[in-house]
């Protein structure tokens, strides 16, 4: 029988002690810092050059920069939260919506689920996953679910932004981190 711990999507709702917070804190890729509007446009000439299959941007602040400098993103996860704050930074508009509940320092089985749905469709654009409650972590969920070669660009705070090229050396980063963390029903 497969370990709870690699089952993906996972069946129950996932805890991250603080061992792991911790190690999520440190940026899973590259990061780009300096001017935010320097660094979208920096993160856009990444997504051109490498030409990803898909590319996702977690976070409401990432989400508009990098729609501002009309970076090819084709899922945006935001919150209305920017570093826990309610923002409302992030439009919608013209992109298709999806939401779901993933409390914080959690990842909601049904939210990972649905997220992972999105990433392996044959044809993804233009689409939005609303969270209610709180999208950082559904990075780590985004990593594991995403295909090889997609980017995912997410805001390290207070430096700038970061490129997760999704490959198998990522994967067993965050399948390292999800051993650390609690299953509960």
């Amino acid at each position: 029988m497969q370990s709870e711990s690699l089952r993906w999507p996972p069946k129950k709702k996932i805890f991250f002690p603080e061992e792991a917070r911790r190690i999520l804190k440190r940026p899973a890729g590259k990061l780009i810092t300096g001017d935010p509007d320097d660094v979208a446009r920096r993160v856009n000439s990444i997504i051109e050059f490498d030409e990803p299959k898909l590319v996702v941007a977690v976070g409401d602040y990432t989400s508009k920069k990098l729609r501002e400098v009309g970076a090819r993103v084709n899922l945006y996860i935001v919150d209305g939260r920017v570093e826990r704050r309610a923002a409302e930074l992030f439009k919608p508009e013209n992109l298709k919506v999806v939401k779901v509940v993933n409390e914080a320092g959690t990842l909601n089985p049904d939210a990972v689920k649905t997220l992972h749905k999105l990433l392996r469709r044959k044809e993804l654009k233009n689409t939005v996953l609303i969270v209610d409650g709180e999208e950082d972590l559904l990075t780590l969920a985004a990593i594991l679910s995403a295909p090889d070669q997609t980017i995912i660009v997410y805001g390290q705070p207070g430096k700038g932004s970061v490129v997760v090229r999704v490959d198998d050396r990522v994967r067993d980063l965050a399948l390292n981190i999800l051993k650390l963390a609690r299953y509960v029903d």
